[in-house]
């Protein structure tokens, strides 16, 4: 509404509008890597992914408008066909991004010229069978590590994996398993696991954290019970949407991972998060 000065005087102001959320990484910065279909950072100008189109096989770099996905570029090109992500670009400005050259294994973002959404937010929809993007540098997990990400999986008893590695023993990850357990594999002796199961199919944010060995996950804001188990873990982080030969079923939106302690910054960065996506 406008406001006006000095009664009658017909002296006007410009509405006051409600100042623009901060962006993720502007509020709560060095993350090591951030995948996203919104932007998270102002100061970073590249794009959000790179999609090749079933029609011929072209590829095209997907930027920004507004600070999301510009999606009427991305459909434009993709027309009436398929949409296939071939990079996933990491907004943090280490340049770790998430890529796959092989046409199979790449997840798709547009379906017959429309966009793929989850809760009415672009969404990038993995097949559960061989989908996946390989980093291009390994990220060494330290002793301290914060990771969250927003997907959905696409029924109990598939799963919903972020970042994670590839080897014989556990690697780092933190995931809704198939199992339908939440895993936290981070740097410790140990790892944890939820002490109950939870079927839902439902899109979620999850963050786990790793103090020095104090390990913790939530579930919308809110903790998820769980208990340590002994085991060595190997700590390389190399692959989104899949650990060891298990990969994830389901829509990821958004992966940021900060190789420190985040434990005071947690709840903020939930509610940036949440207040984009409105999950919960």
């Amino acid at each position: 509404m406008p406001v006006i000065l000095g009664g009658n005087t017909g002296i006007y102001l410009a509405s006051l509008a409600p100042p623009a959320p901060s962006l993720l990484l502007d509020t709560y910065s060095g993350a090591t890597v951030a995948y996203s279909l919104r932007k998270l950072r102002t100061a970073y100008s590249g794009s959000s992914i790179r999609v090749r189109r079933s029609s011929d096989n072209v590829e095209q770099n997907i930027g920004f408008v507004n600070n999301v996905l510009d999606t009427a570029s991305l459909l434009t090109f993709c027309g009436a066909g398929n949409g296939f992500v071939t990079t996933w670009y990491d907004q943090s400005g280490n340049a770790n991004n998430g890529t796959q050259t092989i046409a199979i294994n790449q997840p798709q973002i547009v379906s017959s010229g429309a966009m793929i959404t989850v809760n009415g937010k672009n969404s990038i929809r993995f097949d559960g069978l061989n989908d996946n993007f390989n980093l291009t540098s390994t990220i060494n997990a330290g002793v301290s590590s914060f990771n969250s990400l927003v997907g959905k999986r696409n029924a109990s008893g598939n799963s919903l994996i972020g970042l994670s590695g590839f080897g014989s023993g556990p690697q780092y990850s933190y995931m809704l398993f198939q199992d339908n357990n939440y895993y936290l594999i981070a740097k410790s002796t140990n790892w944890q696991i939820s002490t109950s199961t939870d079927l839902t199919v439902n899109q979620l944010l999850l963050s786990g954290q790793n103090n020095a060995g104090t390990m913790s996950m939530f579930k919308n804001g809110n903790t998820i019970a769980s208990v340590q188990q002994a085991q060595s873990v190997t700590l390389q982080i190399t692959t989104i949407a899949s650990y060891n030969v298990f990969y994830n079923n389901g829509n990821l939106q958004e992966i940021v991972f900060y190789n420190s302690e985040q434990s005071a910054n947690r709840t903020g960065i939930e509610t940036n998060i949440n207040t984009f996506y409105t999950i919960y």
